[in-house]
C-alpha cells in the first residue's frame, strides 16, 4: 500500500498542504448534483409487477413506512459521527418523503403521508430499511429486514400494508443486502433496493417519477437465507 502511495506521489504532500479544492464549502450545489446523480444511478430494480412504476400523473400515493423520513438511515453509519450521528437532526439532508413531495408535485402526482388520507391512495410506498451502523456493529447472523438491525417499525408497516391490500412499492434503505421474507416479497407489487441514498433523497423520487431509468445492478447475489451465502443458490444473481 506505501509502495502504491508514494508511486502516485502522496507521500510527498502527505497532509495535502499544496493542494486546492474546487469547493470550499462542504455540501456545495455542485456536489449535491453529483450526488444525487448518484442516487438515480446506483437504484436497483428488484421487481416490477404490471409495470406499477414509473409513477404516472393524477395518482396520489401514500408515502409510509419507518425509513421515509428518516435521515439517519439514509446516511448510515459514517456522517457526523462514527457509527450512526448522534444529533438529533441532520442539517442539509432531503429525506426520501421530502424528496416525493417536492418532484411528485411537478409530474402532477399527489403525496399524502397522513395514514388517514393514506387509505384512498391509489397505491402504497412503503420505506423500509436498517438501523445506521459502522464496522463490526453491524455483524449479526440475522441480516434480515426483521432482524437486530431492522428499523423500528418495519414488521408492523409491512403487515399493515399487506392487510390494506393497495398496490405496493416498497424501499430498502440499508448499506447491505438484506434478507427478505417470501411472503412479503409476494406481496409488493414492486421493491426498489436505494442502498444508503446520503443526503438526497430525491434522487430516488426522480427515478420513481420516470425522469431517469433504472441502471443499478446487484453488486453481488441477494441470498434467500444465511446458509445460500457462498453457494450458488440466490434470490437474484
Amino acid at each position: 500500500i506505501l509502495r502504491i502511495k508514494q508511486k502516485a506521489g502522496l507521500l510527498t504532500d502527505p497532509y495535502f498542504t499544496g493542494r486546492q479544492n474546487v469547493q470550499e464549502d462542504v455540501g456545495s450545489p455542485a456536489y449535491r448534483e453529483i450526488a444525487e446523480q448518484l442516487v438515480e444511478k446506483s437504484l436497483v430494480l428488484l421487481k416490477n409487477e404490471d409495470e406499477l412504476l414509473p409513477l404516472r400523473s393524477g395518482m396520489t400515493v401514500w408515502v409510509t413506512g419507518p425509513a421515509a423520513d428518516n435521515a439517519h438511515a439514509q446516511c448510515g453509519g459514517w456522517t457526523l459521527d462514527w457509527n450512526g450521528a448522534q444529533a438529533d437532526t441532520i442539517p442539509g439532508v432531503t429525506t426520501i418523503a421530502e424528496g416525493l413531495k417536492a418532484v411528485c408535485a411537478e409530474h402532477g402526482i399527489r403525496v399524502v403521508t397522513d395514514p388517514a388520507e393514506g387509505e384512498e391512495a391509489d397505491l402504497v410506498i412503503l420505506c423500509g430499511g436498517e438501523k445506521p451502523y459502522a464496522e463490526w456493529y453491524g455483524d449479526t447472523p440475522d441480516p434480515s429486514l426483521y432482524g437486530p438491525h431492522g428499523l423500528t417499525g418495519n414488521r408492523e408497516t409491512v403487515e399493515s400494508i399487506r392487510e390494506l391490500g393497495k398496490p405496493t412499492v416498497t424501499l430498502i434503505v440499508a448499506g447491505r443486502q438484506v434478507l427478505l421474507e417470501d411472503e412479503d416479497l409476494d406481496g409488493w407489487d414492486s421493491a426498489v433496493m436505494c442502498y444508503l441514498p446520503g443526503s438526497e433523497g430525491s434522487g430516488i423520487a426522480r427515478v420513481l417519477c420516470g425522469e431517469k431509468p433504472f441502471t443499478g445492478r446487484l453488486p453481488s447475489p441477494w441470498y434467500h437465507n444465511v446458509e445460500e451465502i457462498r453457494t450458488d443458490n440466490c434470490r437474484w444473481p
